[in-house]
C-alpha cells in the first residue's frame, strides 16, 4: 500500500532517497558494461553493434537490415488506426507551434565607439534521436525530439530505436517518424545505439548531438560519450510530485500518480497535501484503480519503493519540499495555484496548474517538450528544446580607433597574466610607425 508520512523528520530523508534512486552499486556495475560496449563499437563499428543487438535484444541482424526501409514505414500505416494518425498530426502541430516561439534570435549591436558585438546562432549539422522501445511504443518521443531539431534547422536527423520481436519496430513509432519527415531510421537500441551515434559506423553516421530518453544503459552511455558529442540531459526514471489541497479530487490525484508509476519499476509518484482526509482517500483510490490495471505488477513495484504521500502544514511548506526535490513533473492541484503556490516554486521541469491539467496533457498534446530533467536536475537544467540543437558564436569587431582606446587596459591585463604576446598583438596595431 502507498505509504503516508506524517512525521516531518522523515520527509526530507525519504525524498532524498527517492531522488538518489539511480545512484547505487548496481548502476556502477552497469557502467562498466556500458564502457565495454562503447569501446567495442568505437573499434569494430557495425560488427559490435550487431553483436550487442543479438546479445541484449535477442535479434540477429545483417548489416543491411539495420536501416528501416520505406516499405516498412508504408506498411506501418496499415497497422494503426486513423484516430491515432490524426492524434499524431495534432500533436505535431501543437509541438511545432510551441517550439517556434522558442527560437533564439541572432543579434548585432553597434556602439558609438565603432565596436560591433553580437551573438550568432547556428544549428548543429547532425542530430541523433533515441526513441526507447522495450515495454511500450513511444511515438510522442519521436515528435518531441525531432520537431525541435527541425525547427532549429538541423539538416540531418538520425533516429535509432531498438528492434522488437521479429526485428520489427512499433508501427506507431514509424508513423510518427514519417509524419515529421525522418528519412534515416535504424533498428538499434541500448548503449550500442548511443555508441554508434557518437562514433559513427559504416552504416550509422556520427552525429553532433544525441537526445532522447532511455533505460539506465542508454543514460550511462550518454553520460560517457558527452564531450565527444553533445547531449540533452541524463534522463532518469520518470517522476511526478503533486501538491494538493482539500479542493483536489482524490480519484484524479490517484490516477495521476498511477500514470507516472506505470512507466517503470523505478518511477516515482509523490503527493504533498495539506489535507489528511485527501491523503487517506488517495491511498484508497490508488488501491481501487490498481485492481484491473494492465501493468499492475510493474506499477505496484514502483509505488512500493518510490511512492509516497506526505501531509504538510502549509502549501508554502509543500513548495519548499518540492524545490528541494526539483521534480521532473510538478502538478499544482490546488485552488488558485497561480497565487498560492506558483510564486514559491523555483525548480521543476514542467509545471501543471489546476485541477484540469493532468501531466498526460504535457506528455502528448500541449506543445512544451516532455523530455525533462529528472533526479533533481531541474535545479540547474531545462527541458529539451530548440536550443538543444543550436550553438552560438560571439561576434566581435573593433575599429582602429576603438582598439586604441582599450590598448592600455589589454596591456595591463596581459602583463598580469604573464602573456607578453597577447599585449604585443595589440601594441603592434596601435603604435605609430616611425
Amino acid at each position: 500500500m502507498l505509504r503516508i508520512i506524517t512525521q516531518q523528520a522523515d520527509v526530507r530523508s525519504e525524498l532524498q532517497r527517492i531522488c538518489d534512486r539511480t545512484n547505487d552499486e548496481q548502476v556502477l556495475h552497469k557502467e562498466a558494461t556500458v564502457r565495454e560496449v562503447l569501446q567495442a563499437v568505437k573499434r569494430q563499428g557495425d560488427k559490435a553493434v550487431l553483436h550487442y543487438t543479438a546479445e541484449f535484444d535477442h535479434q540477429i541482424l545483417k548489416p543491411e537490415e539495420l536501416r528501416v526501409t520505406g516499405s516498412e514505414i508504408d506498411a506501418a500505416y496499415q497497422q494503426v488506426s486513423k484516430e491515432l494518425v490524426e492524434a499524431i498530426r495534432l500533436a505535431c502541430r501543437q509541438i511545432e507551434v510551441f517550439h517556434r516561439q522558442r527560437v533564439p534570435k541572432s543579434w548585432i549591436h553597434f556602439d558609438d565607439d565603432e565596436v560591433v558585438l553580437g551573438k550568432r546562432y547556428t544549428p548543429v549539422d547532425r542530430a541523433g534521436i533515441y526513441v526507447p522501445g522495450g515495454r511500450a511504443a513511444y511515438p510522442s518521443t519521436v515528435l518531441m525530439n525531432a520537431i525541435p531539431a527541425q525547427v532549429a534547422g538541423v539538416r540531418r536527423i538520425i533516429m535509432v530505436t531498438p528492434p522488437g520481436a521479429s526485428k520489427t519496430i512499433y508501427p506507431a513509432v514509424l508513423v510518427a517518424a514519417q509524419e515529421v519527415g525522418l528519412q534515416e531510421i535504424y533498428r538499434v537500441g541500448g548503449a550500442q545505439a548511443i555508441a554508434a551515434l557518437a562514433y559513427g559506423t559504416k552504416t550509422i553516421p556520427k552525429v553532433d548531438v544525441i537526445t532522447g530518453p532511455g533505460n539506465i544503459y542508454v543514460t550511462l552511455a550518454k553520460k560517457l560519450v558527452y564531450g565527444t558529442v553533445g547531449i540533452d540531459s541524463l534522463a532518469g526514471p520518470s517522476e511526478v510530485l503533486i501538491i494538493a489541497d482539500e479542493t483536489a479530487n482524490p480519484v484524479h490525484v490517484a490516477a495521476d500518480m498511477l500514470a507516472q508509476a506505470e512507466h517503470d519499476p523505478m518511477a516515482a509518484a509523490i503527493l504533498l497535501t495539506t489535507d489528511p482526509a485527501l491523503a487517506k482517500n488517495v491511498q484508497v483510490a490508488v488501491e481501487r484503480q490498481l485492481v484491473d490495471h494492465p501493468r499492475r505488477t510493474l506499477t505496484e513495484k514502483a509505488l512500493a519503493h518510490y511512492g509516497l504521500i506526505v501531509i504538510v502544514e502549509s502549501l508554502q511548506a509543500a513548495a519548499e519540499l518540492s524545490n528541494e526535490f526539483a521534480p521532473e513533473h510538478l502538478e499544482l492541484e490546488v485552488e488558485d495555484p497561480w497565487e498560492k503556490v506558483l510564486p514559491f516554486i523555483r525548480h521543476a521541469g514542467a509545471i501543471f496548474l489546476g485541477h484540469s491539467t493532468p501531466e498526460a496533457v504535457g506528455d502528448y498534446i500541449a506543445g512544451p517538450n516532455h523530455t525533462l530533467p529528472t533526479s533533481g536536475a531541474a535545479r540547474y537544467a531545462s527541458p529539451l528544446g530548440v536550443e538543444t540543437f543550436l550553438k552560438h558564436s560571439s561576434i566581435i569587431q573593433y575599429s582602429q580607433t576603438a582598439l586604441e582606446k582599450v590598448a592600455g587596459a589589454i596591456d595591463a591585463l596581459a602583463a598580469a597574466e604573464g602573456l607578453p604576446s597577447h599585449a604585443d598583438s595589440v601594441r603592434r596595431r596601435v603604435q605609430k610607425e616611425e
